[in-house]
């Protein structure tokens, strides 16, 4: 299936972007240029037992090349199946830093081609615009019948962004294509429990130490 290729995030490198919320601007670019999201901790206040079973749901992957971890929902890849737009977060740890960063990833599916130009991501209280670049591309699947395209975001600490979103009543998504076409997406529920997920699992990592960490995750990768 061409789309999965096409769209297969790269551990060590996000695009670079600005992420505009009311006004206030931050540059969003690769976890080895921002500064450090959250660290593990020096001592472990979860078990290994604790780490494994918050982390087992999820996709672990490793890429040697960049020597670290990715760490993602496979209720992305059904959404993938289902041509669904979708936001959905990831984890990212390195074999040597005892940092974890966090990125969103944010996907169109539609029936026409759009060529993402920007996101703006509105609740009832705030609105946050990601403008895109062109590092990720889109295109045409033959097998879902959709259009698509993808871009990925480093959040760096900006998880109180992702808090506000599942404390919202609604929260929509419009992708703005380069020609000025837009699709509004609303975040489903299991979406949202996607980003509630990957926040427990970092916080969990985050009470974990890089020994811990690591041995659970090595142990993960499929």
């Amino acid at each position: 299936m061409k789309l999965n290729g096409y769209c297969k995030r790269i551990l060590a490198g996000v695009c670079t972007a600005a992420l505009l919320l009311g006004g206030v601007s931050a540059l969003a670019v690769s976890p080895a240029e921002v500064p450090a999201s959250a660290a593990l901790a020096e001592t472990n206040d979860v078990s290994e037992t604790q780490l494994r079973s918050t982390l087992s749901k999820f996709a672990v992957s490793y890429d040697s090349e960049a020597e670290g971890w990715q760490i993602d929902s496979p209720y992305e890849d059904a959404s993938l199946q289902k041509a669904s737009c979708g936001l959905y977060p990831y984890l990212f740890l390195t074999n040597d830093d005892p940092t974890v960063y966090i990125s969103l990833g944010m996907t169109y599916f539609g029936g026409q081609k759009l060529d993402m130009k920007s996101v703006r991501v509105e609740t009832e209280k705030n609105y946050y615009d990601f403008t895109c670049d062109d590092q990720f591309g889109g295109g045409y699947d033959p097998d879902l019948k959709s259009w698509f395209d993808y871009e990925l975001f480093s959040m760096d600490d900006a998880t109180s962004y992702l808090n506000e979103w599942l404390a919202a009543k609604s929260v929509t998504a419009t992708f703005t294509g380069k020609d000025g076409s837009t699709k509004t997406y609303t975040l489903t529920k299991e979406n949202l429990q996607v980003i509630r997920d990957i926040l427990n699992a970092y916080d969990t990592l985050l009470a974990s130490d890089a020994s811990t960490a690591r041995v659970v995750l090595r142990s993960l990768v499929k």
